[in-house]
């Protein structure tokens, strides 16, 4: 039987006075972080985020929201203390996805389908050269941006899993690919990657360590 990673799907565009009662459930470190954002909506989103990753494993576990513990790993990545499961947020305009994950190290990444990006430019930049023809073959724009956004989602969840920071991984591999091979930190193990189906506007992806195959099951938020 294959494994299961469930992700769930966060509107962070609450009413911000609805928004507030979050505020109580998180720790020290998260409301730090909250008020490090200029823009009050990206202060909301953040809260809105981590509040309800906080009420989902609070809801699994049993355990009262604002008693789980977190513990920043190698590479800055927040883990769940103990033996529970596995944990990846991720968040960007106005939708935030939690993956979790029995047993395996997950990954998620999500992307809004942003006006002013230049995909071409970008690929061009930072992917490998077959990756950008493909990103530049789109026939417009909007195919453009729509085939960077999927890879990037590929790439940025794989770097998830290997515990990777900064823009090395945006050279791995990931077209046609579901198997990937991080660039740093440099490894034997391949990570199995799959698509995320999210609202329209956004793309996104998840990945597990290792090969093995997996389903995902999506949910949704509801407070």
């Amino acid at each position: 039987m294959s494994d299961r990673v469930r992700v769930w799907m966060i509107r962070t565009d609450t009413d911000p006075a609805a928004t507030e009662r979050y505020h109580g459930l998180l720790d020290q470190s998260e409301l730090r972080h909250a008020a490090d954002f200029l823009r009050e909506r990206d202060r909301l989103r953040y809260i809105i985020a981590h509040a309800a990753r906080r009420l989902i494993l609070g809801r699994e576990l049993d355990v009262p929201p604002r008693e789980l513990a977190f513990t920043a790993g190698a590479n800055g990545k927040p883990e769940l203390n103990g033996d529970g499961p596995r944990t990846s947020l991720a968040h960007d305009g106005t939708l935030a996805l939690l993956a979790v994950a029995p047993r395996r190290a997950v990954g998620v990444d999500v992307r809004q389908l942003a006006e002013g990006l230049n995909p071409v430019d970008m690929s061009q930049t930072y992917f490998l050269p077959f990756e950008a023809r493909y990103v530049a073959g789109g026939h417009d724009l909007l195919e453009q941006t729509d085939r960077y956004a999927r890879l990037w989602t590929r790439k940025e969840a794989a770097a998830k899993v290997a515990g990777s920071v900064g823009w090395a991984n945006t050279r791995a591999a990931v077209l046609q690919r579901d198997l990937v091979a991080c660039v740093e930190p440099a490894a034997p193990h391949r990570h199995r990657v799959a698509p995320v189906p999210v609202p329209a506007g956004y793309r996104a992806a998840v990945a597990l360590f290792g090969e093995a195959p997996f389903r995902v099951e999506v949910a949704a938020f509801e407070g």
